[in-house]
């Protein structure tokens, strides 16, 4: 059985140059088309006994990452208006702070300082990065190498990368609010969404060379989550989509039954490969590339195109 799994984020009438959330109405549009022409369920409802589920032509899943208020804002009262299955994977140090994820602070400090540059004088700094300058002609370029490059340092590194930026642009407060509750997430439970992990701080984890630190950010998320709403999580949601070996074998021994991660394709069923489950992103553009994508096809046109 092929399962289409589709990746959201946000959903927000939110605008954010650097990470624009989905429209509420391209997300009502997405999820009328799924449950018009497939047969949504959640991955873990299908896992858990895949034959009863035999019949059906084609099976499509919904999926979020990270946690974010306007999921249960703005996505939930959808899903449920399309009676549609849904899995939140939370990031689990960010729900008990409130605050995002370091991806989304990034971008919303470099978004809202009024500093002219940043400095970063560190020796595994690439020397274009030592100095970010947030003011010039080529800053949007400049800051947007500086995430994708952080998302390969070690968790040290990454933190104190992260310190440097808060400080030097304190003009921008920490955004709050951003983040669902643990009483949100409670609530989704109790609507039978499934509730599974997405790690404790959002590092990726493929990049973390002591494996206790893979341990501890698997194994605390798992225990937040079943402290909080009673049920074991079953899923591990790879931050970033990194993984390896170490993290899939740390995962099974942590009691995850299944593995997410960002690959652009869709899951061909198999039983041996349950930690590396492949998911499709879907973005804020136009409905056409957005059925392409559902399709598989609008990859593929990129790579022929370039």
């Amino acid at each position: 059985m092929l399962l289409r799994n589709f990746l959201f984020h946000r959903v927000s009438e939110e605008t954010d140059s650097m990470w624009p959330p989905m429209k509420p109405e391209l997300f009502s549009r997405i999820i009328q088309h799924l449950t018009k022409n497939y047969t949504v369920v959640s991955l873990e409802e299908y896992l858990a006994d895949p034959p009863a589920f035999s019949s059906a032509k084609k099976i499509a899943t919904v999926m979020f990452d990270d946690g974010y208020k306007d999921n249960i804002e703005y996505a939930a009262p959808i899903l449920r208006q399309f009676k549609c299955p849904a899995s939140f994977y939370v990031v689990t140090d960010c729900i008990d702070r409130n605050v995002p994820t370091w991806t989304y602070i990034v971008d919303n400090v470099f978004q809202q300082t009024k500093k002219a540059s940043i400095e970063l004088p560190f020796d595994y700094v690439p020397g274009p990065l030592k100095s970010v300058d947030l003011k010039g002609a080529g800053k949007q370029q400049q800051v947007r190498q500086v995430k994708p490059w952080m998302k390969y340092l070690t968790n040290m590194q990454r933190k104190q990368i992260m310190h440097e930026i808060i400080t030097q642009c304190n003009d921008v407060l920490l955004p709050s609010g951003k983040m669902m509750s643990w009483s949100d997430i409670g609530q989704l439970s109790t609507q039978n969404f499934i509730i599974g992990s997405h790690s404790h701080t959002h590092p990726m984890l493929a990049s973390l060379a002591d494996e206790k630190e893979i341990s501890d950010e698997l194994r605390v998320s798992y225990q937040r989550i079943k402290e909080k709403t009673g049920k074991s999580p079953a899923t591990i949601s790879y931050p970033i989509g990194s993984f390896d070996e170490r993290v899939m074998k740390i995962a099974q021994q942590e009691g995850y039954l299944y593995g997410l991660a960002v690959e652009q394709k869709f899951f061909q069923f198999d039983r041996d490969n349950l930690f590396v489950i492949p998911r499709v992103e879907l973005y804020q553009e136009a409905w056409w590339k957005t059925v392409l994508r559902m399709k598989r096809i609008y990859s593929s046109i990129k790579q022929l195109w370039g």
